[in-house]
């Protein structure tokens, strides 16, 4: 969302419990906040009349809570009801929108398990990688045993996510137990190249050595770093990359450090969203 936002409405000396986040909110754009980052936990419960209440008289909302009180004689479906709020407040984009609905009809049918595990996966596809993180292992920690083909794939991309946060040490663990789990190739090479990151280049070459079962995968793994030295080469990044490597060359240190600087910067900004809560 890159539009300005106006507050609406009044923000509330009493907030409300959503219990669906465990967390409270103050007013009507922190709840549209949640809705919006968290669409897999749109369901029948959201729509009940002490929120409505709350909106007329913490935050006198009197028309929105109105409009909400009629959805609710005619028996609307979740979606409707929270694209009513969304819409009076304007906090989402057409886009945005258009993705909640979609996450609404893809999650129809699907048990809180799967649900929960969809909503990691929407946080992390959208770089969220910290709440990611949070979901899988609350996840986790209510799996029953029935759901046990489920259970890799949590471990899998719970180790994903940990490794865009640069803890590979937990990633690693993560996806050798997704491996140990599937038997998937996908989470063993994962596996081996949270491990590489992790490990110096002289321990994982023993690691390798030590354990030959999977030294197939190892082999793949080198093939995709290759891959990716070749894709970066022809980036825009690495161009820049050359271009202040002759600045240093040419000792033209403050256009160098400048440069870097700003490079530091933004990788900065791009960890501190990755990890917000």
């Amino acid at each position: 969302m890159e539009n300005v936002l106006l507050c609406t409405g009044k923000y509330a000396e009493k907030p409300y419990y959503f219990e669906h986040a465990g967390m409270n909110v103050y007013c009507v754009e922190e709840l549209c906040y949640l809705l919006a980052s968290n669409p897999f936990m749109i369901d029948a419960g959201i729509m009940n009349k002490q929120l409505v209440q709350w909106l007329y008289e913490e935050c006198e909302l009197k028309e929105l809570s109105h409009q909400l009180l009629q959805l609710f004689q005619r028996g609307c479906q979740p979606g409707v009801f929270v694209d009513t709020i969304l819409d009076y407040t304007g906090y989402c984009s057409r886009e945005d929108k258009e993705r909640i609905d979609e996450v609404l009809k893809g999650s129809a049918g699907l048990d809180q398990y799967e649900k929960q595990k969809r909503q990691g996966d929407y946080l992390m596809k959208n770089g969220r990688y910290q709440l990611a993180v949070h979901e899988y292992e609350k996840l986790l920690s209510i799996l029953p045993e029935a759901e046990k083909e489920l259970i890799p794939s949590v471990y899998h991309n719970l180790g994903v996510a940990c490794c865009r946060l640069f803890r590979f040490e937990s990633g690693a663990s993560y996806l050798k137990k997704a491996y140990e789990l599937s038997g998937r190739e996908e989470s063993g090479i994962q596996y081996l190249e949270a491990l590489r990151e992790q490990l110096t280049e002289a321990d994982y070459v023993s690691f390798i050595a030590d354990h030959r079962e999977y030294y197939e995968l190892s082999m793949k793994v080198e093939k995709l770093y290759e891959m990716a030295r070749g894709q970066f080469e022809a980036t825009r990044e690495n161009r820049m990359l050359s271009a202040l490597k002759i600045y240093r060359d040419e000792g033209n240190t403050g256009s160098y450090y400048e440069e870097i600087d700003k490079i530091i910067a933004r990788l900065k900004d791009d960890y501190r969203a990755s990890v917000a809560q």
